[in-house]
């Protein structure tokens, strides 16, 4: 009977030590999160409005704890930003972060719905009002997608076209484009083989010059068609 009592008073003793040791370590838990929190958050590499853009996105860690904040978190609410290249989060204890970002190149401007959007060299698209700088790029139309305005791009750098000359690119649904250059020249390409195509015109630029306000026509396969634009 007496074995009996002792050991529930052990086992008392030891449930009130838990108890306690329980709401302690709670209370240290409490405390040590109401520490280090995060007061400031500074923004490095952006223009005063795309900065409130970024920042306004980053506020959800304001008043949290320093320490307890995975770097991950932060780069997630980062990726929401179109307008970024890359970017990195350094913990400046004990009550602020330093974020250095990059800004994505901005190689053109669509309209969807109503709106301007400008076509980043990420791959994404930035509504216009965004951005603080009006950039003065090339109109894109058509259903395209970004993937393939960047592929386009990509073909005619690489086989000596320059970009700056361009000022607006035609998509059709055939998945076929026409460039229009600032003389007016209107380039009609393929919806395959169109390296072969523009190697072809190159050979000819060679030989022979082309006048403002001409449409070339290289739909056509090992074929260039040289038009007055007008008729």
């Amino acid at each position: 009977m007496l074995q009996s009592i002792n050991k529930k008073k052990i086992y008392f003793y030891l449930l009130t030590l838990l108890l306690f040791s329980s709401t302690f370590n709670f209370n240290i838990i409490s405390k040590f999160k109401k520490l280090n929190l995060i007061t400031h958050i500074n923004i490095l590499g952006l223009s005063e409005k795309e900065k409130d853009f970024v920042e306004k996105k980053l506020e959800i860690f304001i008043n949290k704890n320093i320490y307890l904040i995975n770097k991950d978190e932060i780069e997630n609410r980062l990726k929401i930003n179109s307008f970024l290249h890359n970017y990195s989060v350094v913990k400046v204890f004990p009550s602020k972060l330093l974020v250095n970002v990059k800004k994505t190149e901005f190689i053109g401007k669509t309209i969807i719905g109503g709106k301007y959007f400008y076509i980043g060299k990420n791959g994404k698209l930035t509504e216009s009002e965004i951005v603080e700088k009006e950039y003065n790029l090339p109109q894109v139309f058509g259903s395209f997608k970004v993937e393939q305005f960047l592929k386009l791009q990509d073909i005619l750098s690489t086989n000596g076209f320059k970009l700056s000359k361009i000022k607006n690119y035609y998509y059709y649904k055939n998945n076929r484009w026409d460039i229009e250059y600032h003389n007016n020249i209107i380039l009609k390409l393929p919806s395959n083989n169109i390296e072969k195509s523009l190697k072809d015109y190159s050979s000819l630029l060679k030989v022979k010059k082309i006048v403002s306000d001409k449409l070339i026509d290289l739909r056509i396969k090992n074929k260039i068609i040289i038009s007055d634009e007008k008729k």
